[in-house]
C-alpha cells in the first residue's frame, strides 16, 4: 500500500471514529512542497456533514485540528511522518520522515525490485486499429503513442496486459482503393520489385482517387459497392488485389511499430469479425430489427441513435464487425476486461454499440469499455486521406529526425532515431488525452523547455554525473545530513510512485509528463546551483542523483520514450 492510500486510510479511520460516517477522504501530493509532502481538503469538504454532530466545532479549521489530534494518536502506524499540520482555511499538511524518504530513495535505486500484487487482472487493450491501403497519419501517431504508454503504466500497477490491434482490411476504404488500382494504376501487379514504400505510395494514391471518385461519380461508386461485395465473397480477381495490398500494408504497418517500440500481442481483422458479428445480428432478432432491408439497432428507443448492423446486401457494417470483434476477444480472453481506445468523435457510436453489445451479452458489455482522445494536426492546418492531403506518420518521424539532425550533427543514427521517437511521443503525450493538439514539429526539437529532447538531456546529465565519480557502491542510508537543495530533490523523487499511479488509474500519461518536467527542472536547478564531484557531500548528492536518473529512466520508459546515455 502506497503512503497516500494508507494516509487515506487512517483519515478515513478518524472521520468515523469522531462522527461515524463513511468516507473515502482526497489525499494530494501538494503542489508547494513548503506546504507539506501531501495534503488532504476533508476538514472542508465534510464539514457541513458533521456540524450538528459535533456543536462544539465551530468551523473547519476547528474539524481538521480534531482529525489531527485524533490521528496523532495512531501516528505509531503513520512512522512514515515526520509532522502534521493544519492551515486556513481547514487543509491538512502533511510532511513526510527522514525515514520515509530514505526508504522512497532506495526503492528507486533499486528500479522497484519488489513483488506487485497482480490479483491475476488481465486487461486487453486495444489500440493502433490502422487500415490497410490507407496511409497511417498523425493521428495514429497519437494513438499508438498513447496506448503504448497505458500498456506500460498498467503493467507497472501489476495488470497483465494484452496489447490488441484491430486492423480494417474489408470495408469500403479496401473497396475504393481497389477500383484505384483498377482504373488508375495497372501496373501493381508488376511492383514486387519495388521498395516497400513505392508499394505504399502506389495504394496511397490509389485510394484517394477511389475515394474522389466515390462521391464525384456515380457509376464509380456503384463499381466500387460492386467490388466491396465481392471481396467478401472471395472474387478471384478481387481477392489478388487484395492479397497483394493486404500483405504490403501489414508489412509496412510493422516498421512503424518497430519503430515506436510497440509489439501486438494479437491482431484482430475484420475480415474475421464480420462472419462472426453478421452471425450474432442474425440470431438476436429480439435486439435488432430489419428496416427497408437491413438490420438496424433501434437505438432511438433508448435516447440514443439508431444504427445499421447489416447492409441491404447481407453484409456487416463497422457496428457488426465491432460486435463479431467483442465476442472474439471474450473467446480469446476470457477472464480480461476489454478497453478500445478511438478518437472523439467515435464516442456516440461506442454508446450505441456498446448498449446493443449489453443486449446481446451483458457479461462481455460489462467487461468492454470505450476510451477516447482529441484529435491531432499541424499547426498548418487539417488533414484527409480522402484527398490525399493527409500528415504521414512516416513523414512526420522524418522530418522531426531532420530538424533534429541540424542541432545534433554528431549524434549517432540510433541516439537520432530515439531522439525523434522521444520527440514526437512526448508531444503527444504531455496533453491531457481529450485535448486537441495542434503539433509544432519546432517545438517538439527543443533542447530547452518541455520537450522530449530536454527530458532525454535530463537523464543523460544525470548519466555524466555518475561516470565521472569513483564512488559506486552508492545506498540511501548513507544520507545523514540533509541540506535544503538535496533535501527538495530527493522529496520531489518520492512522489514518483503515487503519480505513476495515478497516470494509469486517470488513463492519462500527461500526469506522469507533467510530473517528470517538473522532477527534471528540479534536477536541473540543483545541477546549476550544487558543486557534486569532488564536493565534501559527493557520495550523498550521487545517491540522490542516482535515484533521479533512475525516475526519468523508469518514467519514460512508461511513456515508451528511451534514454540515450550520452
Amino acid at each position: 500500500m502506497d503512503i497516500r492510500q494508507q494516509l487515506a486510510n487512517s483519515l478515513a479511520q478518524s472521520v468515523k471514529s469522531l462522527t461515524g460516517e463513511e468516507i473515502e477522504p482526497q489525499v494530494v501530493i501538494s503542489s508547494d512542497l513548503s506546504k507539506g509532502d501531501y495534503a488532504t481538503n476533508v476538514a472542508m469538504a465534510t464539514f457541513g456533514n458533521v456540524k450538528s454532530q459535533m456543536p462544539n466545532v465551530k468551523s473547519p479549521m476547528d474539524y481538521a485540528e480534531k482529525i489531527v489530534e485524533h490521528l496523532k494518536l495512531d501516528i505509531g502506524n503513520l512512522e512514515f511522518l515526520d509532522r502534521v499540520e493544519v492551515k486556513a482555511p481547514g487543509f491538512i499538511n502533511f510532511w513526510l520522515s527522514q525515514a520515509a524518504i530514505i526508504k522512497e530513495i532506495d526503492q528507486a535505486l533499486n528500479n522497484w525490485q519488489y513483488n506487485r500484487d497482480q490479483k491475476g487482472s488481465v486487461q486487453i487493450l486495444e489500440f493502433g486499429d490502422l487500415n490497410p491501403f490507407k496511409e497511417p497519419h498523425i493521428g495514429h501517431l497519437r494513438n499508438l503513442a498513447l496506448g503504448e504508454s497505458l500498456a506500460r503504466l498498467l503493467e507497472f500497477q501489476g495488470k497483465k496486459l494484452i496489447r490488441a490491434n484491430y486492423e480494417g482490411d474489408v470495408g469500403l476504404h479496401v473497396a475504393k482503393a481497389i477500383c484505384g488500382i483498377k482504373n488508375h494504376e495497372s501496373r501493381i501487379m508488376n511492383l514486387d520489385e519495388r521498395t516497400l514504400e513505392e508499394r505504399i505510395g502506389v495504394l496511397a494514391v490509389a485510394y484517394a482517387k477511389g475515394a474522389k471518385a466515390f462521391e464525384e461519380d456515380e457509376n464509380a461508386k456503384a463499381e466500387i459497392i460492386s467490388i466491396n461485395n465481392k471481396i467478401y465473397s472471395g472474387d478471384t480477381e478481387i481477392y489478388s488485389l487484395w492479397q497483394k495490398g493486404r500483405d504490403w500494408s501489414l508489412e509496412y504497418f510493422e516498421t512503424l511499430y518497430k519503430t515506436l517500440g510497440i509489439k501486438y500481442d494479437k491482431y484482430y481483422f475484420e475480415s474475421e469479425t464480420a462472419p462472426e458479428g453478421l452471425k450474432i445480428v442474425k440470431d438476436n432478432p429480439d435486439v435488432f430489427e430489419k428496416d427497408d432491408g437491413a438490420i438496424i439497432f433501434r437505438g432511438e428507443k433508448i435516447g440514443l441513435h439508431t444504427r445499421v448492423f447489416v447492409t441491404k446486401d447481407g453484409y456487416a457494417t463497422y457496428e457488426g464487425k465491432d460486435l463479431g470483434l467483442a465476442i472474439l476477444k471474450n473467446k480469446d480472453y476470457p477472464d480480461a476486461d476489454s478497453l478500445i481506445m478511438t478518437a472523439n468523435e467515435q464516442v456516440d457510436y461506442f454508446k450505441v454499440l456498446l448498449k446493443a453489445l449489453e443486449l446481446v451479452d451483458k457479461k462481455i458489455a460489462d467487461k468492454t469499455s470505450h476510451l477516447s482522445f482529441g484529435f491531432v494536426n499541424l499547426k498548418e492546418g487539417k488533414m484527409s486521406s480522402r484527398t490525399g492531403n493527409i500528415v504521414s506518420a512516416f513523414w512526420l518521424l522524418d522530418e522531426t529526425k531532420k530538424r533534429l539532425k541540424k542541432g545534433f550533427k554528431e549524434v549517432s543514427e540510433g541516439v537520432l532515431e530515439e531522439l525523434s521517437v522521444g520527440s514526437v511521443k512526448w508531444a503527444m503525450l504531455k496533453f491531457s488525452r481529450e485535448s486537441n493538439i495542434a503539433f509544432s514539429i519546432e517545438e517538439s526539437v527543443q533542447i530547452e523547455g518541455n520537450s522530449g529532447p530536454y527530458m532525454q538531456y535530463a537523464y543523460a546529465r544525470t548519466q555524466s554525473l555518475l561516470s565521472k565519480s569513483s564512488k559506486t557502491n552508492l545506498e540511501a542510508n548513507s544520507v545523514k545530513n540533509w541540506e535544503q537543495e538535496l533535501l527538495a530533490l530527493a522529496r520531489v523523487i518520492c512522489q514518483f510512485e503515487t503519480v505513476a499511479k495515478d497516470a494509469a488509474n486517470n488513463f492519462s500519461p500527461n500526469i506522469l509528463c507533467n510530473y517528470l518536467y517538473n522532477l527534471a527542472q528540479n534536477f536541473n536547478h540543483f545541477y546549476e546551483k550544487e558543486k557534486v564531484i569532488g564536493s565534501e557531500k559527493e557520495e550523498e548528492k550521487l545517491v540522490v542523483i542516482k535515484a533521479t536518473g533512475n525516475v526519468l529512466k523508469k518514467g519514460l520508459y512508461l511513456l515508451g520514450i528511451a534514454t540515450p546515455e550520452k
